[in-house]
């Protein structure tokens, strides 16, 4: 149960993810009138596609990450390669209206003199018949179609790819994706908000104490009052969890309240990622009802996720954590079934929080992620010239080669932790 748990909230949390991040990207490119081929949700082979316009949306089998396929002059380079034979469609007026990698019966066949890149900017193609040049007018809403492949491609006039629009403009495209994450987390968390209320502090009573964690293995149980850790009073939740965290993974002696009787325990914290403490708790929360305090805490929430991501790039900095400490996908998806077997609200927090980390970490500067784009933008901007296309793209496959062993990385102790 907890193992189908796990699947069924990892693809809602990160497909909602993903969604709203490609939204930002497809919306802003469309507004600035960039030609999209797809909007692909999950990665690997199709499991559903449908046509609507210019661009194909797709579903695909892995449900990790996301992509929108715009139009760009990489995207142009070499779809059909000078000298190949190619079929062509004309339309009433004499333009190609379609470009055939595979002939067919009842079309044009010749072999391309011109290459793609030249056919999307001069939007006319020349071809050899027989011997005889030709050169036909090609309309700007043609399609490149591979039949073997199931495969059609609008193609791309010059004004109409990424690199044709202002710098502003393209900067608003890649960084609109991490914005509509951020627009997303604080709807979730306004949502929880508007459910639960503000909370202004927090009681000394137990809410919750998760089975088998260490302070149900030391008898507490919900509804418990804390009233001492190792002889401090405890007059609010907050101090139970200086508590915890002040003694670490050591021994602490918790006096509390059960039915009108005291009782006295023993609990050893447990270590949790980047160095915090639980003893598998949740506090009673002190709770106000108003409209201004469901933005109020919405606005906490929200600036305590970014903060804490915020932190934990500090620690990785600074070495005071471990890459080894990260969680991948595994471990996004062991925690989130944590969080969906204690209900919905919690599981649209934790959604909040993977929704400012999506962002926050999409956007630092680092090769293969929207930030990397942003820089060389920027550095545009600086030095008044493009970055070399061959330098950027060089510098992205070595982002990308070292983001997916980062991932595997990860990902290799998820799999180890869940063994121990």
């Amino acid at each position: 149960m907890q193992f189908i748990l796990s699947i069924v909230g990892f693809i809602f949390v990160m497909g909602l993810a993903v969604l709203f991040h490609e939204i930002g990207h497809f919306v802003t490119a469309r507004k600035f009138g960039v030609r999209c081929h797809e909007f692909a949700i999950g990665m690997g082979p199709i499991l559903w596609k449908k046509r609507k316009g210019e661009t194909l949306y797709t579903i695909r089998a892995v449900p990790i990450g996301g992509f929108v396929m715009m139009g760009m002059d990489e995207s142009e380079r070499d779809i059909v390669k000078e000298g190949a034979e190619i079929g062509l469609t004309l339309d009433h007026d004499g333009n190609v209206v379609k470009i055939h990698i595979q002939p067919e019966e009842g079309q044009i066949a010749t072999k391309l003199i011109s290459n793609t890149l030249d056919v999307a900017n001069d939007l006319q193609i020349a071809v050899e018949t027989t011997g005889e040049r030709n050169v036909y007018p090609v309309s700007n809403e043609a399609w490149y179609v591979d039949s073997k492949a199931d495969r059609e491609q609008q193609i791309v006039p010059s004004d109409r790819r990424l690199e044709a629009k202002p710098k502003l403009q393209r900067l608003i495209i890649m960084a609109a994706g991490a914005v509509m994450n951020f627009v997303l987390a604080y709807v979730l968390v306004l949502i929880v908000g508007a459910f639960l209320g503000e909370t202004v502090g927090l009681t000394n009573e137990l809410a919750v104490v998760n089975q088998g964690a260490p302070a149900y293995e030391a008898g507490l149980r919900a509804g418990d009052a804390i009233l001492e850790i190792d002889g401090v009073a405890i007059i609010d939740g907050s101090l139970i969890i200086d508590g915890i965290q002040a003694v670490g993974n050591n021994e602490m002696v918790v006096v509390f309240q059960r039915d009108d009787a005291r009782h006295e325990t023993v609990v050893i914290p447990i270590e949790q990622q980047l160095g915090t403490y639980v003893i598998g708790i949740q506090i009673e929360p002190i709770v106000e009802r108003s409209f201004a305090g469901v933005f109020r805490s919405a606005n906490t929430q929200w600036r305590n996720g970014a903060m804490m991501i915020f932190d934990t790039l500090r620690m990785l900095g600074t070495g005071e954590v471990g890459v080894d400490q990260m969680a991948g996908f595994v471990g996004i998806a062991q925690m989130t079934g944590q969080v969906l077997s204690l209900g919905i609200l919690p599981l649209l927090v934790f959604a909040s929080l993977i929704n400012i980390n999506l962002g926050i970490f999409n956007l630092l500067p680092l090769p293969a992620l929207d930030g990397g784009h942003i820089t060389f933008i920027i550095i545009e901007a600086i030095i008044g010239k493009p970055v070399s296309p061959k330098i950027q793209y060089r510098i992205s496959m070595v982002g990308m080669i070292l983001l997916l062993g980062l991932m595997v990385f990860v990902t290799f102790n998820d799999i180890l932790r869940i063994f121990r």
